[in-house]
Parts: structure tokens; C-alpha cells; sequence
């Protein structure tokens, strides 16, 4: 995960460093999703474990296409052998997957409530709540959603709990 997001980040750079004016904005466009996805992937991917606060829980192919000019045209994600059986259990002092503790920690009382996640609520799946982590912030998470086109109404149905 880390390395992803540092190539992520390098390939962008690169990528802006060498744009011409005429196809500034579809490059920027494409390198700003490139890297938002990673917070979006990062918080329904990854775990804190005994290891590692941030463990990438699946298995991820990553392609970043550049044209000629060195420009990021595209990219692709697969993903594999997510680790569904983590939502369910965790070993001893690891915790669930981040958007869970995002949303208990960061959704507004409204949001909480049409979730039907009452506020004050110890729960079961979120193991080790009390320990806090960069990770744990869900407005970057929701911005990253935003800049890929996920709007607000498909995120409420995303984060909803039935």
C-alpha cells in the first residue's frame, strides 16, 4: 500500500511536471483520480494489525498507462483475495477495516442516524476503537469519493447499515 501510493504520487509528478498547456486539465483530471483512489482503496482495504497500522488487507494489481510525453493517460486497479472474514473477527489488539472506524468516528449526528448507527453505541465489530490513527479520517476518504464521481447519495447508500 505504501509503495502504491508513493508511485502514485511520483508518476503524478512527473506526469505534471512535463504537461503542455493544451492538455493540462484531462491530465490533471486523470492524476487527481489516480490518487484518490488510494485513500477510497486504503479505507475499505486496509487494517491496523500487529505489524502495521495501515496492512492492506487484499492483494492489488496496479497499472498506470503514460503516453510518449511521459503523461499519465489511465489506470487501472484489480484487487484479490480481499480478506472478508476480517470484517467478522480480529486477533487481539488489531482492528476491522478503516471506513468502519471512519464512519463511527467522523459521520455528523443526521448521518449517523439515517445509518442507524445510534451515537454512544460500543460495537462488537469495531475492536480497539479507543486506539486513534491518521487513517481514521473520514473526510479525506469522503473528498477522495467526491473527485471520483461518487455523490453524495451513492455514498449515503455505501455507508448505510441494515
Amino acid at each position: 500500500t505504501w509503495t502504491s501510493r508513493c508511485l502514485m504520487k511520483f508518476y503524478a509528478t512527473v506526469a505534471a511536471s512535463s504537461t503542455s498547456l493544451k492538455g493540462n486539465k484531462t491530465v490533471e483530471r486523470i492524476e487527481k483520480r489516480v490518487l484518490d483512489s488510494n485513500p477510497v482503496m486504503e479505507a475499505f482495504g486496509n487494517a491496523c494489525t500487529l505489524r502495521n497500522n495501515n496492512s492492506s488487507r487484499f492483494g492489488k494489481y496496479i497499472q498506470l498507462q503514460l503516453n510518449r510525453s511521459q503523461h499519465l493517460t489511465s489506470a487501472s486497479i484489480q484487487t484479490f483475495l480481499l480478506e472478508k472474514t476480517r470484517v467478522a473477527y480480529q486477533a487481539p489488539s488489531e482492528r476491522n477495516f478503516h471506513i468502519f472506524y471512519q464512519i463511527a468516528n467522523g459521520a455528523t449526528k443526521d448521518e449517523r442516524l439515517e445509518w442507524k448507527l445510534p451515537e454512544g453505541t460500543n460495537f462488537y465489530w469495531l475492536p480497539n476503537s479507543e486506539k486513534t490513527l491518521e487513517e481514521d479520517c473520514f473526510e479525506v476518504t469522503r473528498e477522495a469519493m467526491f473527485h471520483l464521481g461518487i455523490d453524495q447519495s451513492m455514498q449515503n447508500n455505501i455507508f448505510k447499515v441494515r
